[in-house]
């Protein structure tokens, strides 16, 4: 689940605005295991929020702009081509994964099955680096296809973390080449059996 609050907010942003950001206890990003920016210290809590992706922007749809602080981080100021900062900011789009990504442990996930946040983040990674990269080019194509359809930035990254997941399966446990084109075709018959936008309700 991504922080998606559409309740008082501009056109630009569907998020939680100023004041309206959810607090969390001050956390140390260092005790994670992952690199602070230079200088940043990790005091500090999360309130934190995301504009909507721009229509035609890939950078935007790869990494959503964020606005507050993410474990005592100004999200404004991390960059998204940086890739300990792109995590950071991937993680901050998943706050109930938060302590468990903190303490490297599984989860629940909305069907009751145990998860792995981790991996969860790890997904996410890798379509933002194939959407900034533009490679493949279907990526980006099927992202604004199916934000045509009127599937949120949320749904669609879960979208295509559905072949995403099977290539790396393929690739990394069943040893197998990368498939271009298996892959390009899982994409192309995205969205399959997922409901509709309307069905899924506000995130």
């Amino acid at each position: 689940m991504c922080v998606w609050d559409n309740r008082e907010v501009s056109p630009k942003s569907r998020g939680r605005p100023p004041g309206r950001g959810r607090s969390r206890r001050p956390a140390s990003a260092r005790s994670s295991g992952r690199s602070l920016p230079a200088g940043w210290g990790p005091e500090g809590g999360t309130d934190c929020w995301f504009d909507e992706p721009l229509t035609g922007d890939r950078r935007s749809w790869a990494v959503p702009p964020g606005h507050g602080t993410y474990h005592g981080l100004d999200l404004e100021r991390l960059d998204p081509d940086d890739e300990d900062e792109r995590t950071f900011l991937l993680e901050a789009q998943h706050l109930e994964m938060e302590e468990a990504l903190d303490r490297h442990e599984e989860m629940t996930g909305p069907g009751g099955e145990p998860m792995n946040p981790r991996l969860h983040v790890t997904l996410h990674q890798v379509i933002a680096n194939q959407l900034l990269a533009d490679d493949p080019p279907e990526t980006w194509q099927t992202v604004q296809r199916l934000a045509g359809l009127g599937y949120d930035w949320h749904s669609v990254m879960h979208l295509v973390m559905g072949p995403v997941t099977e290539a790396v399966y393929e690739t990394m446990a069943a040893k197998r080449p990368f498939d271009r084109a298996d892959y390009v075709q899982r994409l192309a018959e995205l969205p399959g059996d997922w409901p509709p936008p309307q069905e899924l309700g506000p995130r």
